[in-house]
């Protein structure tokens, strides 16, 4: 290898490791001090909201915030295949993997979101009916039903302990007779927009948008400690890592 080839390559890495150091900083700072603060603010408006039962529901003006438990009582099934009365569905895609002098990668696999179906839904609160509205997009949580359909593809990766083909599919979402908490605005129509629907009760519910902040905390702190041992790591794998090349170095340049 020419030696100033050499020169710019180890330069080009060196640039490359500082970008991704300042990304990851740059994504740390923000998930500290802007996502975990406005999830924090989320979760204590979310439990600061008093309990509702149908009447609450009935008289409050529209687009008052709304939060309710509830059972999910007299909705159809819209998959054939399974109970679901509202769901996300989703497409296995899968990046193959690659071979280097570093060594393999397996392939990897992530969910491709198709749609999410949520019709007009009814729930029964202490005995009286409460619907539910259909909506173009809402946050769904907590332990939900899943339906995996496996598909065809030739390129196959990981999920949950077993090598799944590309082209799979996975239903999320909730069963009629499931216990929900749902949180939304008042229609004008009456009944409740949906903003997030979670499998579960209001506790449980309050928690988990707890332990999303915590986690978005974390996961900024430890961004913002891992970019300068990126950096100092980096930096000298790129400065004084070994020569690759045909032949490796040549000392005639």
């Amino acid at each position: 290898m020419n030696i100033f080839q050499l020169i710019r390559d180890r330069i080009a890495a060196v640039i490359g490791v500082v970008f991704f150091s300042i990304l990851i900083c740059f994504c740390g700072i923000a998930f500290t001090f802007f996502f975990a603060p406005q999830q924090a603010i989320e979760a204590t408006r979310i439990s600061n909201l008093p309990y509702m039962d149908a009447g609450t529901v009935t008289s409050a003006a529209p687009g008052t915030d709304l939060l309710v438990t509830a059972w999910l009582a007299g909705n159809a099934p819209l998959v054939e295949a399974d109970a679901f009365v509202a769901y996300t569905l989703e497409t296995w895609d899968v990046t193959p993997g690659t071979s280097s002098d570093e060594g393999e990668t397996e392939p990897n696999g992530t969910w491709e979101t198709v749609e999410q179906v949520i019709p007009d839904l009814t729930l029964d609160l202490n005995g009286q009916t409460v619907h539910l509205l259909s909506a173009p997009s809402v946050s769904f949580s907590g332990p939900l039903h899943e339906q995996v359909v496996r598909g065809n593809g030739v390129e196959e990766a990981q999920y949950d302990g077993a090598w799944l083909p590309e082209g799979s599919q996975r239903y999320r979402g909730f069963f009629d007779g499931d216990l929900l908490t749902v949180l939304g605005k008042k229609a004008s129509t009456g009944g409740i927009i949906p903003e997030k629907m979670f499998a579960g009760d209001r506790v449980a519910f309050e928690q988990s948008e707890k332990d999303t902040a915590k986690g978005l905390l974390i996961a900024g702190i430890s961004m913002m400690v891992c970019a300068p041992i990126f950096l100092v790591l980096g930096g000298l794998g790129a400065i004084f890592g070994r020569a690759r090349g045909r032949g490796g170095f040549s000392r005639r340049f």
